[in-house]
This record gives C-alpha cells, structure tokens and sequence, in this order.
C-alpha cells in the first residue's frame, strides 16, 4: 500500500511517480498534502477504491494519471485547482455519470476515461471545457446524444468517443412512450420512465420492443469548424442520418472513424479532401453511392489512400482510377466531348468513348479526334482487359 506518511513530505516539488508497480489498497488523503507537486502518477498497479476528494487540494497538480488500476469512482465534481491539465482515469472500474457541472475542470487540456464504466448521457458542462486538446471517452457506457456544445471546443485535436455501444434491452409496449404503437422506423423510443431510448428499434412480436443502447443521433456538421482535430473516432455506436461533408474541412485530420454505425445516404465527395488520413466507413449497411448504388466518390477513391472502401472493386473500381489519371494528364478539361468524365459517382462504364465488358473491365477506348493533348499516361497499363485503344487525331506528344 501506498504509506499515509509520504503525505509529511512537504517540501516535496515537481513529480511524485510511484506508477508500474505492485501497489494495492486505496490511496491515502493524505496525499493531499503535497501543495507543491506538479505531476502525480499512480498508473499501471492495483489501486482499488475510490480516489480520495482531499486531492483536490494539491494546489500545484497539473498531470494527474491514475490509470490501468481498479478504481471505482472519481470527484470529477468537485472544485478543482485552476492548473490541473490532465487527467487520466483510462482503464479502471468507474462507475458513475459525468457531473452536471464540470466547471472545476476548466484549465484541463486532457480528459481521458476510456475503459471504464462510465454511463449516463454526456454532459453539456463538457463544452465549458473551452482548453480541452484531447477528450477520450471511448468503450464506456454512455447514451444519448452528442450535446450541441461539444463542436464549440475549437481547440480539440482529438475526440474519441467509439464502443459506447450496448447490450439491446427490451421492453413491452406498456412500458413504453404512448407514440408507439404509432411507431415509423427512424422514430426515437423511450421506456422504463424514459430512462433508456434510442432510435436503433427492433419490434419483436408486435408487442415487444428492444431497444440499442449507446450513443445516438445525428453526426453534427459542426464538428467541421474544429479545425485543429486530428482524430475523430466516432465508431461503434448508434449513429444515424448522413455523413456531413463540413467534416472534408478538416485538413489536419489523420483519422475519420464512422465505422460500425447505423448511417445513412450517400458517401459525400468533400471527404476526397483528406488526403492523409485513414478513413473508415465499413460497417454502415445503408450507405450508398448516388441512385443506390455502390460506388464511392471517385476523389475519395483516388485522393485517399487510406479510405477502407479503397480496394474493393465495387466502391472503387481501379480501372476508374486509372482513367481520371488518363483524363488529368490528356488535359481533358480542353477534350472536346468529355461527357460523364471523373463525375463522383458515375459509373466509369458509362464515360464518353469507353467501352466494358461484362465485368465492367474497360475493353475499348475510343477517344478519336477528341481534343486530347499533354501526354499518354502511363496508367493506361492497368487498363488489362482492353482490346482497342484509339487515340489518332489528337495533339498527344511525349514518347510511348
């Protein structure tokens, strides 16, 4: 256990680490203390219990981790120092709801309590965070929606809030929101006293119905004026609605992660816009192309090389890429008919002067007297199953 007497050590600056250890027990108040300790690191042993309040009056903390033990509860209610910056409960037993108001957190930069046991709806009080850099809430048990203030928190760079989803309950009518008979897919159901809703419904019987648990709603297109955020993780929930194409904004992002949801409509090209990040998608059944389809937006596919959708033939065929390129390089923003070329979602099939077979492999090209110029692009390799390649009469140069 950790010794109640280390709380004497007055004179005690900057770190008090005693983290990847064998330590049992509870921590002592006592440690409390220690009014001149910046960084305080417990991680990594097996700390049981719950964290005592009297830490709240180290007036100097500024790194508080505490994670990979067994405790049970945190005082994230209380009043805390102005200079707390993070604190790191991730990996724990927590079992409580955020607090109304976290505003004696206001100087945090980190917030990290994936891991735990953490339920309830997400606190409005987390837009008062104004400073928040990373917030990880992942693989807790949280519902509901995201609040309205959480884009508000400009600084943020990262923001995961994946695998928050649940267990399905399941309920009779009578315990039940009135509306329910009256219920259309889409429709938000409430029961047990409106303690569990979702809009995730599976109806069993005519009478029973089982509600997903987690974290729902719509994305926000707000989330694309944060434009600091490098990470966005909102993966295994219950999401619903459309991908909003403000989130192609985010020129920092390295990794878009929507994977696993319930989501909706079409992939929007804007998202082509991130380059250099890995963006996951797989797991939303009802996303589609333009008219139903499944095809990707052809700058998602080429621009990205991240996208998870990129190599399968059907979101994104390859001979599609290799036609932009053709396309890019035989300047064919001056072709003379250059009909469904790199639209987003059209099929490739379907451009002007190509030609498929069954398998959607292009087996001809025929872009005679077309205004081409620049050069002949070396893509054209990947074009295996063509039989005819007419290029005369245009303004190609360069050599073969």
């Amino acid at each position: 256990t950790i010794p109640t007497e280390i709380g004497r050590l007055q004179y005690l600056e900057q770190a008090l680490n005693l983290s990847s250890n064998f330590l049992t027990g509870t921590v002592p108040s006592e440690l409390g203390m220690l009014r001149k300790v910046d960084i305080l690191d417990l991680s990594s042993n097996s700390l049981t219990s719950s964290l005592p309040t009297h830490l709240v009056n180290m007036a100097s903390l500024k790194y508080l981790n505490i994670s990979n033990n067994d405790f049970v509860s945190f005082p994230l209610e209380e009043e805390w120092n102005n200079v707390l910056e993070t604190c790191d409960m991730s990996h724990n037993q927590i079992e409580q709801e955020l607090p109304f108001d976290m505003s004696g957190l206001s100087s945090l930069e980190s917030l990290l309590l994936s891991n735990n046991l953490f339920y309830g709806e997400l606190s409005t009080s987390l837009g008062s965070l104004v400073r928040l850099q990373k917030l990880h809430l992942d693989s807790n048990r949280f519902s509901g929606t995201i609040p309205d203030a959480m884009p508000l928190l400009v600084s943020l760079s990262e923001l995961n809030l994946s695998n928050n989803r649940q267990e399905m309950m399941c309920f009779s009518s009578m315990e039940c929101s009135d509306f329910v008979f009256e219920y259309q897919q889409g429709d938000t159901v409430c029961c047990k006293d409106n303690t569990v809703c979702s809009d995730i419904v599976e109806i069993e019987g005519g009478g029973t119905f089982c509600l997903s648990r987690g974290l729902r709603g719509k994305i926000s297109a707000g989330f694309g004026s944060i434009l600091t955020l490098e990470l966005l993780d909102l993966s295994s929930n219950n999401f619903a609605g459309n991908i909003p194409p403000e989130i192609g904004r985010l020129s920092r992002l390295k990794v878009l992660n929507l994977a696993d949801n319930f989501l909706t409509g079409s992939i929007p090209p804007a998202l082509g816009e991130l380059a250099d990040a890995i963006v996951l998608l797989k797991g939303n059944d009802q996303i589609k192309g333009k008219d139903g389809s499944k095809i990707a937006p052809l700058s998602l596919c080429n621009n990205v090389p991240g996208f998870d959708f990129g190599n399968d033939p059907t979101w994104c065929p390859p001979e599609r890429n290799a036609l932009k390129k053709i396309h890019e390089e035989a300047r064919g923003q001056e072709w003379t008919n250059a009909t469904g070329w790199v639209d987003e979602f059209n099929d490739h099939c379907s451009w002007h002067g190509v030609d498929c077979n069954e398998e959607n492999n292009v087996i001809r090209l025929t872009l005679e007297n077309g205004g081409l110029s620049g050069r002949i692009s070396n893509a054209i390799a990947n074009l295996t199953s063509m039989e005819t390649l007419n290029l005369r009469d245009n303004d190609l140069k360069g050599s073969i």
